[in-house]
This record gives C-alpha cells, structure tokens and sequence, in this order.
C-alpha cells in the first residue's frame, strides 16, 4: 500500500547493506598461521576479505563497496533523493548481480585469450572512459558529460590515472568479449526486406467477431479436452527457465513498548508542526525516511492513487499546507505534509501533489529479534530433512508459495527481500535457504519447483487452461450463429449487411500492419495472418479463434513502397539487430550462471552448480 513512501518512486531499484567486519577473516587467517589447517574456497576467500567468489574468482570488500557506491549515486542523480528501505534493498541486490556478471564474463575472455595491451588502454581512456568516470561531478556541465572538462584533466599532470588504468585494464577484455560475440549475430538481406514489409505494408479491413455467451453453462472439460487446448496452445505459455519458492514469512515482532515510543514520538511531531514548527527541520532531526536532509520532500510529484487504496482517499481530502495523523506501516509510523498542488504539467495529467514525509521507526529490542531468529534457523535445520511445510506447520506456522518467476520477474511477495529470489534462482530443486531478514520480515525459502525454459508442464497452467477449454467450449456452442451468418453471405449480401441482420456491429480496421496488429485482435495473431494473405475484397469465414468466430474481408492492401526501403533500410537493420543481441545476450549470461559456482560469503551461503 505504501511503497512509494518507502521507495521514493514507483519502481522497485537497488540497496545498500552493511559489509561484514574485516576481523573475521583476520581471524580465520589466523587459526591457517597457526595451525596450517586447510581451507574451502569459502573460507579462503573469507581470509582474503572477499564478500563472494565466482568460480573461484573473488569479488573484492572494495569491489563491492565501490560499486554500490555508485549505483547509490547513479540513483540520487536518477530521482534528485536518497534512496529509500526497499530501494537500498533493490541497490544491493543489482551491485550484486552486476558483479558476478562481470567476473563470468570477465573469466570467459581469459579463456578466450582476451586481454588488455597498454596502448588500448590509453586509447580507451582517452576516447570511452568508463561510465563510473564519466558520471563524476568534476566532468559535468549540466548535468551532462563534458567532454572539454575531461580533456582538460587527461592533460593535467597532476592527476593520478592509476586507478582508471587499473578499471580499464579490467573492463578491455570483457568489451572485446562483448564485441566478439554480437559480431557474430548477422541479419540477412531476405530477413531484413520480411521485417520492412512487416512494418510498412498496410491493411484496411472490415472484421466480424461473433462473441459466445460468458454466462452459458458448460460441461466441464474432460482430460481429453484440456490436452487437446494445451496441445494446441502451449506455444503461447513459453516462457524462460524459472522457479517457485515454498516461503515462511514472519515479521519481525515489534514489543508493545518499541510500538508505543514511536508512536508517542510521531504524534508529538505532529502536534508540534502543527503549531507552527517548520516540518522540514523536524524531517531533518527526526526521520528516518529519504530525504530527511531535504526537509523529508519526496523527489516527484505523486497523486492520491500513489499511496494505495486504503489511504488515498484519506491523501485526496488534504488540503495544501494541512499535516496527516501518523500512521502505521510495518515498523513505522509516516506522516505527511501536502505541501502545494502542482500544476498538470508538472504533475500528472490533472495536476499533482508535492509531498513531504517523516517517517519515525520502530526501535525493536534486539534481544527479542535474535531470539527470534535463532527460532527460525533451528526451524529451518528440521527443514533440511522434512521439507519447510512440515516444519513450519510443526511450529504453527503456515507456508505460502510463489508464482513461478524468472530473473526479470521478481515475486511480489519478496519485493522487500529481493535477494531471497536471486538465491532461488540459483539453489537446485528442494534446498532450504539461510534465514533472510527483510525490513519488516525474516524470511526462510525452499525450492519448490524448477523448470527449463520453454513450454510450461500442462499442471503449472491447469487454470488457465480450464478457462481456455471452457471457452472453446462456449465458441463452438455458438457455431450455428456462425454458420446462419456464413447462410446470408453465400446468399450473396455483403458482410455489413449479413452482419447487421444478426445484430452485430463490424469492426473496421484501418492502416493495419504485421508488426503492430489491430489490438482488439492481440489474442488471435491467427486471424490476423488469415487478413494478410486473403484476397482483397473476398470474405473468410467462419474462423475458429480463441474467443470467438471470425468473419474477415480484406478491403485496400497498401503494398510498401521499395523506394523507401534503401533509406530505412540501415535503421530498421539497427533496431532487429539489437533486440536480437540483447536476447542472444540475455541468454548468453544466463546459461553462465546455470553453470556457475557462486558463493555470497555476505549470507554464508553457496548457490550454483
């Protein structure tokens, strides 16, 4: 309900977290001293200082803590605020892929030779300096990379480029592994003249769509009938590799004393604004939110609809200047202040509200949160040998599992914890996680369900394809209408006219092409092949689609001009090249991962093959 007031955007982003303390892997280093006790490759890249390995290649308490810092950065830039509990958690989570990407693929170019010579070096640096040199404040002029500024500074004696060198001897190789692997992605000619007529041959036409009755009732479908749609169908279910979660969720407990104190905090914050203290310094003392040192000012202008439907209403009856009761959200209590209503071009289409917020946290008792999770890891022990279910139903607790998902779509119910999904997308079939702690929840997972990519089992879309099969039913039910439409035509009365003496109204399609077809036609890409390669002028029909009967009739085909086809040609060829890169691609890393070995020393936890 309230995740714009705890991300500061409405999209989920990145986070930051605590580093483990260096002494742990003094001390380890210093039991190997001592006692010459050999080591996993955990423990040895604990005692290095490193915060994980990828197939033995360590990422670095630098490496991380850099690149976090930048992505942090990269998002104060992005959204002009701090990012907020979830984003942080967001933040986290994409340092963390965007660093085993980077020694997968970094350990590919060494296998494949690639390396960086001093003279590509220089080269680079002066003409394409990474993106975490570019973005710097001393190279910017308006919020925009300066070129001039940057010369200037190559030029300066002064300056130590070490460390740049150093990036850049580290990035050569993976951008030439890059290069070599979408060089081989080629477009051929016959391909490239399909896609330009695709997109620039245009149809006018004129549809009947027969709709069934949704309220008639129908037999259920019998097995037979479910695979026969699944069989006919399952093209449309393909989906990437993916994975379920069995999860126990349990928030965090809040005793009624810690729940107490904030809330007589935020309400003397409140009353104390409200006679006349400027919000914006008791956001600054007191918040714990982002943007406190901004007087709380949330960075974009929101409506009412951005804070749920629980409080919007309560958000839309503000009036500008007026100041909220605290509420309570997990573990805190937010209040708001409405500062000024915006303009619609600065806000949404019919204006919108600049917003500040102090956000006061609950102070749990840390004795009572360890217990608490010293509860569930021994819960989560009995896991590793009777599965989570009957563990947690053992303890009085109740399990919820998740969609399937991939890596580009996270499950809802760990968007507060998002690194609990990466762990399942790496952990094999049946393995109980760590305990995870989120910003309201400690979160156990296991592994319910693994799939490869490709056509989902006919159990995984049992719904779906009972409501696809009791709509087919429901379709041919209604086949006599079809055929008394189909009657008046061979009669030989226009398709209008058959139409309009069975009540129905046509659907008139103009300037139509392949690549963008007539939306009311997304669910059946079958008929609208059948209105490409019909003769002009002649009906079609009865067509059997998804939801309905079709009757079709091309009217005008405007052919695409060839003229055109030498000056759009090097666009056109640009833009099917790099969707097919980034799939290529996409696959690429992801088959990297499947195969990787990856240990998250921050977690104690190893995930991969």
């Amino acid at each position: 309900m309230l995740r714009v007031l705890r991300s500061g955007s409405k999209r989920v982003k990145m986070l930051w977290w605590a580093i483990a303390i260096v002494t742990i892997a003094t001390f380890i280093g210093g039991f190997i001293f001592l006692f010459g006790a050999g080591l996993n490759s955990s423990m040895r890249a604990q005692a290095t200082g490193a915060i994980g390995t990828v197939n033995g290649l360590p990422i670095t308490r630098s490496d991380w803590q850099s690149a976090l810092a930048d992505q942090r950065e990269a998002f104060k830039r992005n959204y002009g605020n701090e990012p907020a509990e979830r984003d942080l958690k967001m933040i986290e989570l994409q340092t963390w892929r965007t660093l085993v990407t980077q020694r997968l693929l970094a350990e590919q170019a060494k296998n494949q030779g690639l390396s960086a010579k001093d003279e590509e070096i220089k080269i680079a640096i002066q003409t394409s300096p990474p993106q975490a040199v570019a973005t710097l404040p001393a190279f910017q002029t308006d919020g925009k990379f300066d070129p001039n500024k940057y010369r200037a500074a190559l030029g300066d004696p002064n300056q130590n480029w070490a460390p740049v060198e150093e990036m850049m001897r580290e990035q050569l190789p993976i951008r030439k592994l890059q290069e070599r692997l979408l060089s081989s992605i080629k477009l051929a000619e016959p391909e490239l003249r399909e896609a330009y007529r695709d997109r620039y041959e245009k149809l006018d036409a004129t549809v009947i769509q027969l709709v069934p009755d949704m309220t008639a009732k129908v037999t259920p479908p019998n097995d037979a009938e479910l695979k026969h749609i699944y069989d006919q169908y399952k093209g449309r279910f393909s989906a990437p590799a993916r994975t379920q979660l069995e999860l126990l969720i349990q928030p965090k407990k809040f005793g009624d004393e810690e729940v107490r104190v904030a809330r007589e905090l935020a309400v003397s914050l409140v009353a104390r604004a409200r006679k006349g203290e400027e919000f914006g310094v008791l956001a600054r003392d007191y918040s714990d939110g982002p943007g406190n040192d901004k007087g709380g000012e949330i960075g974009r202008p929101l409506t009412p609809n951005d804070f749920g439907p629980e409080l919007a209403p309560q958000v839309a009856a503000m009036q500008p200047g007026q100041i909220s009761d605290p509420f309570q959200d997990g573990g805190r209590f937010i209040i708001l202040k409405y500062i000024e209503r915006l303009p619609p071009a600065l806000g949404a289409p019919t204006g919108g509200m600049r917003i500040a917020q102090i956000v006061v946290r609950v102070r749990p008792n840390e004795n009572s949160l360890r217990d608490q999770y010293q509860a569930l890891q021994k819960l989560r022990n009995r896991a590793g040998s009777g599965g989570l279910g009957k563990a947690a139903a053992e303890a009085g607790l109740a399990t919820i599992k998740t969609p399937f998902y991939d890596l580009s779509n996270m499950p809802q119910q760990l968007y507060t914890v998002p690194e609990v999904a990466d762990w399942g997308i790496s952990a094999k079939q049946g393995a109980v996680s760590h305990v995870f702690e989120g910003i309201d929840e400690f979160v156990v997972a296991q592994v319910a369900g693994k799939h490869a990519a490709g056509a989902p089992p006919r159990e995984e879309i049992a719904d779906r394809l009972r409501e696809l099969a009791e709509m087919d039913k429901r379709v041919l039910a209604d086949k006599p209408r079809a055929d008394a439409i189909a009657a008046e035509l061979a009669k030989g009365k226009s398709l209008e006219q058959a139409a309009n003496e069975k009540g129905v109204t046509p659907i008139v399609v103009k300037g139509m092409n392949r690549a963008t077809p007539e939306p009311r036609l997304f669910a059946v890409p079958e008929i609208t092949g059948a209105m490409f390669a019909a003769p002009t002028g002649k009906v079609l029909g009865p067509l059997h689609g998804v939801n309905g009967w079709y009757f079709v009739r091309a009217d005008r085909r405007i052919a695409a001009n060839p003229a055109m086809y030498d000056s759009l040609k090097g666009t056109l060829s640009s833009e099917i090249l790099t969707r097919r890169q980034q799939s290529f691609f996409g696959g690429y890393l992801s088959d990297l991962r499947d195969k990787a070995k990856v240990q998250d020393l921050r977690a104690g936890e190893t995930s991969g093959n």
